[in-house]
This record gives C-alpha cells, structure tokens and sequence, in this order.
C-alpha cells in the first residue's frame, strides 16, 4: 500500500509514477515469496542454529556442523587465486587502451578490495541461490576525488521481475528495497526531509541474522512456545523507512512531430513518428510515499545494474539452488543421531536402582559413588539395573550418513586436503582424483565467470563516463607496466574545435594516459609523455577463474615444468605458469646476471 505523507503533494504524473513502483514492488515481491520462505533458515543452518524445536535440559541438542564444511571447502578454492577481469578490443585500433583499460583495472580490484566483497556474493549463492552485486560510482570516494566501487548487494532486498530469466533478460522490471534509518535518507534528500516518516516499526524483525531468537512459555497454552527477541517493547528504537529503487525496462511510447522537405519541390510536409519516451528506461527511488528523484538508467545499453551469481541453475528460472536446500535433511538427521547416541550413554551411564520399600535404605544415599556401601535389611532387595547397550548399528548409521551427507555436497577427503586411503601414491591418479573430486567447483566457477563479465561491463561503462578527471593509478606485481600512472578520458575535438561524432550522431571519446617516470638526473618520478587512445568501438570482456583452481594450477605447473626441460618454452612463459610472486622481476634479475656474466667473459684477456 502506498503510505500517504502529511504536506506532500506530488503532481498527478508524480502520482502515478509513486503508485506504480510500489505496484511493482508488491508484485514481485509476492512471486519471490514462493524461494525466500526459508533463506532465514539456511543462514542460520550455517551458522549452526540447527534445531527449531524446545528440548528438555537433560536431552541432548548436539551440531556437528557438515553444512559449515561444506561450503567452508567451497568458496575458499574458488576464489584460491584472484579471478582476472581483462578487456578484449572489438577494433584493432583499439589494442593499446584495452592493455591500459587491463592495468586500469587491475588497480581498482586491489584499492577497492573487490575480491572480499565477491566472496561475500558467493556466500550468498551458497546459502540462497544467488548472490548479487553492482558497481556505482561514488563522488566522495578517495577522499573526494571520486571511484568507482563494487558493491555487494543483499539478496533479501532484490525483487526481480516474475518473468525474469535473468537481470536483463526477459526482466521488464527490477526493485531494490532497503531499510534506511530517518536520519540518514533525511541528510542525503533534505529537500524532503519534512515528509520522510518512518514506515517500519521494529526493523529488528526484518533482520534476518538475528539468531538470538528468546522462547517464553504462552500464558494461554502451557504446550505452546512463543518466540521473540530482547528487541521487543522498546517502540521507536529500530524504526526504519522503507527505501524502494525502481528500474523500469523502456515500454512507453510517444508521438513526435516531424516535418520533411521535399527535395524537389521544397514543400513542407509534416508526419507523426512514435519513439520512446525513456529510451535507455527509467530508474524512480520512492520513500515515505514521496518520489525522491527520477532519471533513466545511468549505463549506454539501459541494464540493470545488478548482476545475479548463481549457485546451482534451475533452467528457465531467475533463482538458483542453494547448498544448504539439498543439505537440510541429512544434516538434521546427522545431528540426532550424534544427539540420540549421547542420550543413551548418559541415561544408561547412570542406570535405576530397585529396592524394597522395607529395606530401610534412603533413596539419596543411593548416588553412585564408587566404594559406595549400602546397609539394608535383611531379607530386602537393594539392586541396580544394567543399562541397555548401544546398539553397534548406531555408529555404523553414524559413518553411514557422513558417508550420505558427502555424496549429496559433492565433497570428498580430497577435496579438503584429506590423505587418500586405498593405496593409490602415483601422481597422476591423485591428480585424477583432484579434477574428478572438482566437478561441482568448476561448474560453479563457470557460473562466477558470467558474474564478473556482467560486473566488468558495468564498470567500463563508468570508465568512460565519470573518469573525465585525471587520476593517479598504482599497478602492482607487473614490471611490464607502469608502476604510476595518471588516466582520464576527453572528448574528441573536430577540426572546428568542436565535439567530434560518429557516423551514428555518438560522441567520440579518446583516453589519455600520462605514465610516471624517473627523471634521469635527480631520479625522482616525474611525469612522462602524454598518450592519447581513441576509443574506436566497444569492449569485450573476459574472465579467468575456473584454470585458477588449486588442482588445475599445479596440473598446469607439472605440464609447464615438463615443456621448460625440453626446450619447448622459455624460462619467462615457466615462471608465469608457476604463478611465482613478482615473476617479471626474477627473470628480469636472471636476464641482467646473464648478460653481466656474457659481458665478463667477452672482457676478460684470453692466456
């Protein structure tokens, strides 16, 4: 429902404008009800609040926690070593500015630590489905200078179009609702501070890693429990209002008059053309029942900026399969198991005493105590039960369903760094082993590529939008690179001193890169050269992660030292496949030895 703010009177096209976001919110907010039921209950799975129901004290409520492991031994191979995000011309000309656009980025993965914010994602995979990200533009990044950021996106606050297949296919509509304290959204619109009232009462609620839930017996049923949180009656401590970012795909159309000029004749003649009215769509941020801004979609091709990672696919559908969907039943029943086998021993470690009513012995002297002596009457009966067994099958079942629980993960003992049993030592069956125990991996690796190529065009599409301001880049671990750099990007010039355009009516940009260099008499760094890119066409983006895994790596290693011995690569194209730290520089250390040693031997006087 939309809230209606005392004061605010937006216009009747601002008015409809307001309705329509929060329509589409409830829309696709009520199609998300049928994944999400149960996302606050696998982030707890994973956290380890495994049991729902009310146990007794005395019974055991034990977690070994395989759901942890699991996604534990995931997510760490997968992001073993950095995915690389690079830039592939679409022109020839263009070759040179995507080797800058490559070290570009490089710097910004590093500075704006892109790599933990992915992990976050992924994490998010892995216990809903999807993850989500975006890149935005923040103007009071670096201290003001202004960057490009990564952001990591909550799935809770993503509602996507029912019909979406993906974020921009099939998807006419996107909203991203987040909670936002008054005081904040109050200082970022001031114009309309006066009509933001919070619409939340008690975001506590909403919060769903709260795992600190209370029990309290009802008043009403002794059999029932009811569950709360220490949050509750402290009315105002936790309002919020509800934020609500709304992306519509373009679908209106308007009617445009254009008048011709007959070539010949020179008459006018006029004519009607539809087009759209919001051609790349419409971005609309509602709050408070008050429309806070609305411009069109800030990238060239119109996309929503919030590309999903998913875990497991499911085809044709927008949400994906989470882990802890599959690993819910074995874990639980893992974990009564281990718990039942603990009640046993301990009811059973402490067995019933049985004694005649006459026997003159008070029942607590009877506690167990080693050495204990018992004085009874005579002709009376003072005995102890001998506790049941456990069954051997239990512990059997025990292996049995950890035995379960790995197949249906799809982890092994190899996976986690486990010794191989069964006497196999060759190298290359345990490397079998290795790629075989890695198939779900590099199944969800794949997925990440196509994560990271979304989130690679976002971010080149700010490149060249909001980088028009020189800015000092540092690019690291690749001395055949600059070390500084300054970059920015101008428009072209016509021979008029006016913007040059293309054959399309587009703006024609061109990028400049001005490299520090050491000044040959104080060695100090100065500014070099100036290097001027035109920007021809577009960009393609590739992504290396499923060849970074662990035991692709050494596979490719082993091949690589096997090709050095015999002569079939150079020592650089070995210590690049080694992914030896800093390797540019230890071959460019061998290279001046080797050429100090050939200048030795060419100076030295022959006897």
């Amino acid at each position: 429902m939309t809230p209606d703010p005392v004061g605010y009177e937006p216009s009747p096209e601002d008015k409809s404008t307001i309705k329509m976001v929060y329509e589409v919110f409830e829309k696709n907010k009520e199609y998300r009800k049928r994944y999400d039921s149960k996302w606050g209950d696998n982030y707890r799975m994973f956290r380890g609040k495994q049991w729902k129901e009310q146990r007794p004290s005395y019974r055991h409520s034990e977690v070994i926690n395989l759901i942890f492991q699991t996604i534990q031994s995931s997510v760490p191979i997968m992001t073993d070593s950095k995915p690389k995000i690079e830039f592939l011309p679409q022109e020839p000309t263009d070759i040179p500015l995507a080797e800058v656009l490559n070290q570009l980025m490089s710097s910004e993965w590093d500075r704006g630590k892109w790599l933990m914010k992915i992990t976050e994602s992924l994490y998010d995979a892995h216990f809903y489905g999807v993850g989500f990200g975006t890149v935005e533009y923040d103007p009071k990044g670096l201290n003001g200078v202004g960057q490009i950021i990564h952001r990591r996106c909550d799935p809770f606050n993503c509602y996507p179009d029912p019909d979406a297949t993906d974020t921009n296919e099939k998807c006419d509509d996107f909203v991203y609702a987040e909670y936002v304290t008054p005081s904040k959204l109050k200082a970022e619109y001031p114009d309309f501070k006066d009509f933001l009232k919070p619409d939340l009462i008690d975001a506590s609620k909403e919060d769903h890693t709260n795992l600190h839930d209370y029990k309290f017996r009802s008043p009403t049923d002794a059999r029932s429990m009811v569950e709360t949180d220490m949050q509750d009656g402290r009315s105002g401590a936790n309002d919020k209002i509800l934020k609500l970012t709304c992306y519509i795909k373009p679908k209106d159309y308007v009617e445009s008059e254009k008048i011709d000029k007959d070539e010949v004749t020179g008459e006018e003649k006029k004519s009607y053309e539809q087009r759209l009215k919001y051609p790349k769509g419409r971005k609309i941020c509602v709050a408070s029942g008050v429309k806070l801004y609305e411009t069109e979609i800030e990238n060239d091709e119109g996309k929503i900026p919030y590309p999903r990672l998913v875990n497991y696919i499911l085809p044709g559908e927008y949400w994906g399969i989470s882990d802890i969907e599959q690993l819910e039943s074995p874990q639980k029943i893992f974990n009564k198991l281990v718990s039942f086998t603990l009640d046993v021993l301990v009811l059973m470690g402490n067995p019933v005493w049985i004694l005649d009513d006459d026997s003159n012995v008070e029942e607590e002297n009877l506690v167990n105590k080693p050495g204990l002596v018992i004085t009874k009457t005579k002709g009376s009966m003072v005995e102890r039960q001998e506790g049941v067994q456990l069954q051997p099958y239990v512990l059997q079942m025990i292996d049995r369903m950890k035995s379960w629980f790995d197949d249906v993960s799809g982890t092994s003992d190899v996976t986690r760094g486990v010794e191989i049993g069964g006497g196999i030592t060759a190298a290359s069956a345990i490397q079998s082993l290795q790629q075989a125990a890695q198939t779900r991996i590099r199944l969800k690796s794949r997925n990440l590529d196509a994560y990271l190529m979304d989130l690679g065009d976002l971010w080149l599409d700010w490149v060249f939008k909001v980088y028009t301001a020189p800015q000092v880049f540092r690019v690291t671990n690749n001395q055949n690179a600059y070390n500084f750099f300054k970059f920015h990007v101008e428009q072209s010039l016509d021979d008029q001193g006016n913007d040059a355009l293309n054959e399309s009516g587009m703006p024609i940009q061109k990028a400049v890169m001005t490299p520090y260099q050491p000044d040959p008499i104080t060695g100090q760094m100065v500014l070099g050269q100036r290097q001027e890119f035109p920007v021809s066409g577009r960009f393609d983006v590739k992504v290396t992660t499923g060849s970074s895994l662990p035991f692709a790596k050494m596979e490719k290693f082993t091949m690589a030292k096997e090709m050095y011995r015999d002569k079939a690569i150079d020592r650089a194209e070995y210590l690049k496949a080694s992914d030896w730290p800093n390797w540019e520089a230890v071959d460019l250390r061998m290279q001046q030895q080797e050429q100090a040693m050939a200048q030795a031997q060419i100076t030295q006087p022959k006897v």
